[in-house]
């Protein structure tokens, strides 16, 4: 689909460099995002349901800025969709969200990024489903709960942010295997307990 950004569609067995320079984070899944050094969001390789946040559902083979700000501070790849947190901590989603994993208490895809909440300090996209952590240490879960990835407690599909925990750091949420969302969920608390 185009995710390793050389603008073709060809595979590679060792390191290709992606065209351009100060990139500042990546991450990957069907689609790459990645932001620039100067607070730029760009996005490659698979658009399904708008996962690019291009405001298309095409496939990108080399790296396409996603509108003109910059001001975006992190991002995560979910298995369809995908996140950003502005430097004001805002967070925004895009892509497929069939299961409520964009958290804008829908069930509807979208192309563009939009706005989920404020406060936010940390995001993780994943086999449809997102983790989060707020300024405060809280942390917060939304999207498909079949194998209790949410942590809540239940197998209930979540389509807007619920919290579920206090005294986090970071937290990952597993990408699926392209057939199943198996949504492995992990934690670090400020603690250092894991």
């Amino acid at each position: 689909y185009g995710e390793l950004g050389q603008n073709n569609t060809t595979q590679f067995s060792s390191p290709v460099q992606i065209p351009g320079t100060s990139w500042s984070s990546i991450s990957a899944a069907r689609q790459s995002l990645a932001t620039k050094t100067d607070g730029t969001l760009w996005a490659w390789g698979r658009g399904s349901y708008g996962s690019l946040g291009d405001g298309t559902t095409a496939n990108r083979s080399s790296p396409v800025q996603i509108g003109t700000l910059s001001t975006w501070s992190s991002i995560s790849a979910g298995s369809n969709h995908g996140f950003a947190i502005k430097n004001d901590n805002t967070l925004w989603g895009w892509g497929r969200g069939t299961f409520g994993e964009l958290g804008d208490n829908t069930t509807v895809n979208k192309s563009s990024p939009v706005q989920i909440g404020s406060g936010y300090s940390v995001v993780s996209a994943g086999g449809y489903y997102t983790l989060a952590v707020k300024t405060d240490g809280t942390l917060w879960s939304w999207g498909y709960n079949n194998n209790y990835q949410l942590g809540d407690g239940t197998t209930t599909t979540q389509s807007s942010p619920i919290q579920i925990g206090t005294g986090f750091a970071t937290v990952f949420a597993g990408i699926d295997d392209g057939s199943v969302s198996y949504g492995t969920s992990l934690g670090i608390k400020s603690n250092g307990t894991l």
